[in-house]
């Protein structure tokens, strides 16, 4: 997933004196259901660590009815329309801890995630992602959690996450350190998905690493018709901000290519996740290159679009 913004952001920031050590943020525009299960898992963690919870969502019934019952979250109010990088964005700037972590409302942290991520509260690293694992077991949803988080699995071997050398992350288990904390949040308000952050981090010389112990499950049902919707739409965007200075020529070359990528991507993604979910693979082998077939369709599609994608 990508989208356009500068490569440039404020200057980094010191970190706090006396700066509590973690804070989580999740990023929240899905259902009540998944909020709570995601709050559930995420409350007792906080607790025993002495970590701040922020929810940053928009302010719907949703928040009305859960705020009274999660009095130690601190609630903060997004737009209507705020994407998930901008619910990001928005919690980011709210944190004051020295590491922050950051998920989604439909997912589930391990019970041990919190102290895993603390683990890194001494050590130099910028970024620290963690493995990605699911819990729901229709082949639909096996198929959507490979095409979106197969290459973040917790079992992957780390040749399988790396990319223009640096490891893959994704941001819905990732932990960034209060000194890159405001420039992270500034690109993610203006729209950015987290390989465009990661890839202008790593070029900025900043270290980023996966940590596949720091484990988070995605909780979702999906749709089949509207995952594909969503990723056609994440491809096409990807495309349109990959190209976007680019002669008409080489787009038209990168769409060409494009309709190996469903073959490529789930061969790729066999290799980060199969050989552990190798049952799952197999049932949801249909769905799987299905999804990523939509993927490379927006992806060609935005190729000979070209332009910016916001």
């Amino acid at each position: 997933r990508s989208s356009s913004g500068s490569t440039t952001g404020p200057p980094l920031i010191s970190e706090p004196a006396g700066a509590a050590a973690v804070a989580v943020v999740v990023a929240s525009n899905r259902t009540e259901e998944l909020l709570r299960a995601c709050l559930d898992s995420l409350v007792p963690q906080c607790e025993a660590n002495s970590a701040s919870l922020i929810v940053s969502r928009a302010d719907d019934g949703v928040v009305a009815s859960l705020r009274g019952e999660y009095p130690d979250v601190r609630w903060i109010t997004a737009s209507p329309g705020d994407d998930i990088p901008r619910l990001r964005g928005r919690g980011l700037d709210a944190s004051r801890a020295t590491l922050t972590a950051l998920t989604e409302d439909h997912c589930v942290p391990a019970p041990d995630w919190l102290s895993r991520v603390r683990l890194h509260s001494d050590d130099v690293l910028d970024v620290i992602g963690g493995g990605m694992d699911n819990l729901r077991p229709r082949a639909i949803d096996w198929g959507a959690y490979f095409s979106e988080y197969g290459f973040f699995d917790a079992s992957r071997p780390d040749a399988a996450g790396a990319a223009d050398g640096f490891p893959l992350l994704t941001g819905a288990n990732v932990t960034y350190r209060s000194t890159i904390r405001e420039t992270v949040a500034a690109w993610m308000l203006a729209g950015d998905w987290e390989n465009t952050v990661h890839r202008r981090l790593a070029e900025g010389g900043h270290e980023l690493a996966f940590d596949r112990t720091m484990r988070v499950a995605q909780n979702k049902t999906y749709d089949f018709v509207a995952f594909c919707s969503d990723r056609f739409e994440h491809g096409l965007d990807y495309a349109r901000t990959r190209t976007s200075d680019s002669s008409l020529a080489a787009r038209a070359l990168r769409a060409a290519l494009t309709p190996a990528l469903p073959l490529v991507l789930t061969w790729r993604v066999g290799v980060a996740a199969g050989r552990a979910h190798a049952g799952a693979f197999a049932r949801a082998l249909p769905v799987t290159v299905a999804f990523l077939s939509a993927w490379s369709v927006g992806e060609a599609v935005g190729y000979l679009r070209g332009g910016s994608s916001r």
